[in-house]
Parts: structure tokens; sequence; C-alpha cells
């Protein structure tokens, strides 16, 4: 139970700085439109020890996810953006991945069948602005290094109710196993930092920190206290049933803290055509997510019965006593294409996102993105 436990909080590594960018800012009345659809799976997952496992069905999991963005240069050295990465994931399949959890395939069995799983769904939105303090525009002048700061809050949008996707899972119908975000409010800052070694080549270090204030329900962060209390159900019917009513006023609490991201980018861009640029770059991204604190409140009722230590321990096996902190290493070979020729810009980018290094990663997922970038500006703008 408890590497399922970890899954519930690992998908949403989906779209790591999935925009993640440089220190440059759009011109002042000058905006991008971004589409990224991303088709991504899973073959593994790594232990608290980094130790990689393949699964025993490949893939594990899989899914096609859309995201968006749209950015802004309000002036010179400042844009607004609004972007939603993962975005939406209309397709997935986690069959698999679900029929390699025991407590899983012990409910789905009340239905005579092997259980169906997804993960579709949306993400949270973030909202901010990129203000450029080092810069050939910036209030500090600089030719050879950008410095930006991204202050942004994540505006949360409805998930799952893991209730009724486990009563789906009983009923033999299809189950969402997991959320695409914490579908909480958070808030943080970017920071970007370019240093410019030649007209061709930069290097860019990034990083994102954000924290969350406010607590999540249980039943709104994954299948396992659900999953927890029909297991007692089942188990409690017998000895104690006068019992199991209570069990649906067991609640709780998850406290997701902060997350970091960082990434090293080097990246070279060079002119392979008149209005034909080409820019290739080698980001290494780490994300950091500390243990959850979980806090489960237990009816009287069940505190104070013969079926107390049964109740504690179910809740502890399905991790609900203590997270765990999750580190995760990948690499984003990138390829970029900017036409400025065209009736307006356009740039396509094309990265894979592969694992190289993780603990306590559950779905340890590669990720082939096309990245197109649609550039517009307002008329009547500053030349």
């Amino acid at each position: 139970m408890k590497k399922f436990c970890v899954l519930t909080a690992l998908i949403l590594v989906l779209g790591a700085a999935a925009f993640a960018d440089d220190a440059k800012v759009m011109p002042m009345m000058v905006g991008r439109v971004y589409v990224a659809p991303t088709y991504s799976f899973a073959l593994g997952s790594y232990d608290a020890g980094a130790n990689y496992d393949s699964f025993d069905d490949t893939p594990g999991l899989q899914l096609f996810n859309l995201s968006f963005a749209l950015e802004y240069g309000v002036i010179d050295w400042i844009t607004a953006a609004v972007q939603w990465a993962p975005g939406w994931t209309p397709w997935s399949n986690a069959d698999n991945l679900a029929a390699s959890n025991q407590s899983i395939k012990t409910l789905a069995a009340a239905s005579g069948k092997d259980p169906e799983a997804i993960v579709n769904g949306v993400a949270d939105l973030f909202v901010g602005a990129k203000i450029q303090i080092l810069g050939e525009k910036a209030p500090v002048k600089s030719s050879q290094f950008r410095l930006a700061l991204g202050p942004g809050v994540v505006v949360p949008l409805p998930g799952p109710d893991f209730d009724e996707e486990v009563d789906n899972l009983l009923k033999g119908d299809t189950m969402t196993i997991n959320k695409l975000d914490n579908h909480v409010f958070a808030a943080g800052a970017r920071l970007y930092f370019d240093y410019i070694i030649n007209e061709h080549f930069f290097i860019n270090l990034y990083n994102e920190t954000l924290f969350y204030p406010l607590k999540q329900d249980l039943n709104k962060d994954g299948p396992n206290l659900a999953m927890a209390k029909e297991g007692l159900a089942a188990n409690l019917a017998g000895p104690f049933p006068a019992l199991v009513p209570e069990l649906d006023k067991i609640e709780g609490e998850v406290n997701y803290k902060y997350r970091l991201t960082f990434e090293v980018e080097p990246a070279y861009t060079t002119s392979i055509a008149p209005g034909i640029s080409v820019t290739a770059s080698l980001p290494i991204n780490y994300r950091f997510i500390p243990p959850y604190d979980y806090s489960v409140d237990v009816p009287a009722t069940l505190s104070a019965s013969p079926a107390a230590g049964g109740v504690n321990k179910a809740l502890a096996a399905a991790g609900l006593d203590e997270g765990v902190p999750q580190h995760s290493l990948n690499l984003k070979p990138t390829v970029a294409f900017f036409f400025t020729k065209t009736p307006t810009p356009l740039e396509f980018e094309l990265y894979y996102d592969v694992p190289v290094l993780g603990k306590n990663i559950a779905a340890a997922r590669h990720s082939l993105t096309l990245m197109a970038k649609i550039y517009f500006a307002l008329p009547g703008r500053p030349q």
C-alpha cells in the first residue's frame, strides 16, 4: 500500500517546469500563445533507495496532455503570464498500474472485473509576472547577464472526489486513481538568471519555489483514505457490524508544505537560413517535494472501541501516518526552430523528458512534447 501512496503524489510531476524559461521578457505590447501537446508513459519506478524497478506490464501508465499559456509584455521589462501546465489530460490508461497494486485488485475483485483506471483531469493555473531586473532594457543595464524574478500564485481547479472514484472501482467502472495537481492555493516565485557567453551561447539557471499555506481534504488528495475505509468495512462487518457506519466519519487533511524545482540549461542558437534560427539545449531538472503532513480525525466511537487498534493500523498502512520525501532528476534534450518571416513569428520546440534518477517515484515517466509558440503584436506599440 505504501507504494501506491507515493503514486498518488507523484503523477503531478508531468509538466515539471514545462514552461521553465530563460530570463528574457516580452517586448512591450508583444505577446505569445503556447500550445503544447504531450505524450507521456511510465516504464518503471524508483524506490526509497533510488533503485529503479521496471513494471511487469509495461507501460504501466500512458497519457496524452494538452498545456497552454499566454504571455504579454506590459512594458519592456515586465511580462504578465497565465500558464496552464500540465493543463488538461483528456486520455490516459493506468490499467497496468492499478493491476500492480494489491489493495486495488482486492477491492476490484468484488465486482468480478479487472481494475480499469485513468488519470484524466485538469491541473491548476499559474498566474504571475516576469520582472527583468538585470538586462539590456531592464532597470539595471547589462549585456552579459540577465536576471528576472517571477512572482505568482497557483489558482486551484477542481479535481476528483476519491470517495466517488473508489465507489466506481467497487462497481467495476473506470476509476480515476490520481489527481493531476494538488488543487489547492499556492504562492511563490520563479528566479531566472542567464549568463550570456556570446551571441550564440548562454547558460540559464532557474528556480521555482511554491508554498502551500492551505491544507487539502484527504478525500481530494488521493484514494488512500477511501480505500482504507472500504477495507476496514469488510474486516469489521463480521465482529463489529455496528461500527461500520462510523467509518464514514473518518476525515483528514494533508499539508503539502512547499515544492522546489531547479534547472540548469546550456543553450546554443544559430541562424540556418534567412528568417530561420535553431536553438539546441539540454535542461537538467531537479525537483524536491518534502514529506507531506497528514492529520486524520477518527471519531470517538471508533477510537474508544475494541477495533481502535485495527483502525489505526489500517490508516498507517495506507500511508496516512507520515509522508515520504520525493526527489526526481530529469534530462530534457530540446531543439527549437524560430521563424520570423512568416505572417506572424512562429516557434516550434520539441523536447524529450527522460527520468535519470529518483527516490519514492512510483511512476518514472518519459514525456515527448511538441510546443508551438505563436507571437503577436498590438498596433501602436513602440518600435
